[in-house]
């Protein structure tokens, strides 16, 4: 038998009849819907980790969630599901909120024409947002067609098997092809508090050095791609009206530079030996000045790689320090901050085009 959008609904709607044993005055279940959350998974392991993900999220963002993931060989059927509650208590425990999450797994063939059926399940007059935790695909249907009717689309571009050809890309087209799509990343939601504390640095009566910043040094964990890294030289350039002049680059280089209003400004990016790539991919970044005042601004990590500090010296003496706890943050914990806004991200798109104007164009015909 055809799977069809009705036997879902009716499944879940069996699902939530109460059970007898549930039906007192004191406790009560209501389905609570804000948000439509879709997942593309490319494999079951992939699937197993955007499934624990998408649990924990459904506590503070209580919706509609839909899990899509190839099935494992041909001999499975072309197209099969599965329905899930997940409840909670509420505030007061007076009531116990839930939402349903579905599973559809099917074969590669079935996937490419799934996104009409996708949408049919979708609760109505919700945001559509569009996970894909995986590798940026290339002509890939399912994408493109849930790109274009979404309202948002996340991805990670640490997971990009080759991050200058998949952000290049990103750059040159999403706005033309999906101009009606927010575009979100983990990654940069990665590098929101170290662009925190330095935007803090120059804060009041420090704004004046900006200007006459020369050098920008970051440096990273040896073994890992400098992606973070290059966004926040690329956000400065963005924040400070730099131009990039040079060749356009095909790999993530050591030295590059901008083209600012008081002159060149040289980017350094250094690899350096950290405890564990999985978690140190930021080590320190330097904003070294040359005006009147010479200045040094530095948000360095500390031995315990949770804490981060802050620094600013002036004619070499301390002007400014502070220190922060920086957590490392799950995938869950991204999508749960990147989920709270809903409102265009004016400065990651500011990023993105310059990005776009330092690595070697795409070839578009494989998008």
């Amino acid at each position: 038998m055809a799977v069809s959008a009705q036997m879902i609904e009716k499944d879940l709607a069996e699902l939530w009849k109460s059970d007898p044993g549930e039906k007192t005055k004191i406790i009560g279940l209501q389905r609570v819907y804000t948000t439509n959350l879709v997942a593309y998974a490319s494999d079951h392991e992939e699937g197993y980790r955007a499934d624990l993900i998408m649990n924990d999220l459904a506590e503070k963002h209580p919706g509609r969630y839909i899990l899509i993931r190839p099935a494992a060989d041909k001999s499975e059927a072309p197209l099969r599901y599965y329905v899930l509650g997940h409840c909670f208590f509420g505030s007061g425990r007076e009531k116990k909120v839930c939402c349903d999450l579905i599973k559809l797994v099917a074969q590669n063939e079935v996937i490419e024409n799934l996104y009409g059926f996708t949408f049919s399940l979708l609760m109505p007059d919700l945001p559509v947002e569009f996970w894909w935790p995986g590798d940026l695909p290339y002509q890939n249907v399912y994408f493109d067609k849930m790109a274009e009717q979404s309202n948002r689309v996340w991805v990670d571009s640490s997971k990009f098997k080759d991050p200058i050809q998949s952000l290049s890309r990103l750059s040159a087209f999403w706005n033309s092809r999906y101009p009606h799509t927010l575009l979100g990343d983990l990654n940069w939601i990665r590098v929101q508090r170290w662009r925190a504390l330095i935007a803090e640095m120059f804060d009041g009566e420090w704004a004046k050095y900006l200007k006459d910043v020369k050098k920008v040094s970051i440096a990273y964990g040896k073994g890992t791609q400098p992606t973070r890294s290059f966004f926040l030289a690329c956000w400065l350039a963005a924040q400070m009206g730099w131009k990039y002049k040079g060749k356009r680059i095909s790999e993530f280089p050591e030295k590059f530079e901008f083209e600012g209003p008081q002159g060149e400004v040289e980017v350094v990016l250094t690899p350096v030996p950290v405890r564990d790539i999985k978690l140190d991919r930021i080590f320190a970044i330097g904003l070294t000045t040359d005006g009147n005042q010479p200045a040094l601004f530095t948000v360095i990590r500390d031995e315990d790689p949770h804490c981060v500090t802050a620094r600013s010296e002036i004619n070499q003496r301390v002007a400014f320090t502070r220190t922060v706890t920086f957590e490392h943050l799950q995938s869950n914990e991204l999508l749960n901050v990147g989920l709270k806004h809903m409102e265009p991200d004016f400065i990651w798109k500011q990023t993105l085009q310059v990005i776009g104007t330092v690595l070697e164009k795409p070839d578009l015909t494989l998008v």
